[in-house]
């Protein structure tokens, strides 16, 4: 950040705008909060718990696609994988067209234990989800969008 460009709201800028970023500066530090949480009643390193995001929204995957996914080289995913292994959270199963390779998959209770935490917070957003019109639903959702493009815009992706 140049010294001339301020995040801070500039001189006479509207109060919602300062609302808007402080309440997403609120929740991405409660998202950050929920995941350490989430972490030690998991027994998963920050590393681990990507690994298990993505295990558990896209299936199994490769070590490789997971290290590529991921943004980081083979041989830190590969002891990321060890000790989620290690610790039970996932299993390892053979690659069911190439039999050099390997799939990582969450082992078979981790979804119903990570749940056990999740589940306040998904029915919590659900909840306010309903108690939304469906105009309002639409302003967030395409609010979100663009913050999401914004944070891609931002890291090149």
């Amino acid at each position: 950040m140049t010294a001339n460009r301020s995040t801070d709201p500039q001189p006479g800028a509207p109060a919602e705008d300062r609302t808007i970023r402080d309440q997403l500066r609120n929740l991405t530090r409660r998202q950050q909060r929920f995941e350490r949480y989430l972490g030690r009643q998991m027994h998963v390193d920050p590393a681990g718990l990507a690994v298990m995001d993505r295990l558990v929204s896209a299936g199994p995957v490769t070590p490789s696609e997971l290290a590529r996914e991921l943004s980081t080289s083979t041989a830190a995913m590969t002891l990321v994988i060890d000790r989620l292994a290690d610790g039970g959270h996932v299993r390892r199963q053979p690659h069911p067209s190439d039999r050099r390779k390997v799939l990582v998959a969450p082992a078979e209770d981790w979804e119903e234990a990570a749940f056990e935490h999740v589940e306040p917070l998904v029915v919590g957003i659900g909840e306010i989800v309903e108690s939304m019109t469906v105009q309002e639903q639409a302003v967030v959702a395409a609010f979100l969008e663009r913050a999401v493009a914004a944070y891609d815009r931002a890291t090149k992706a």
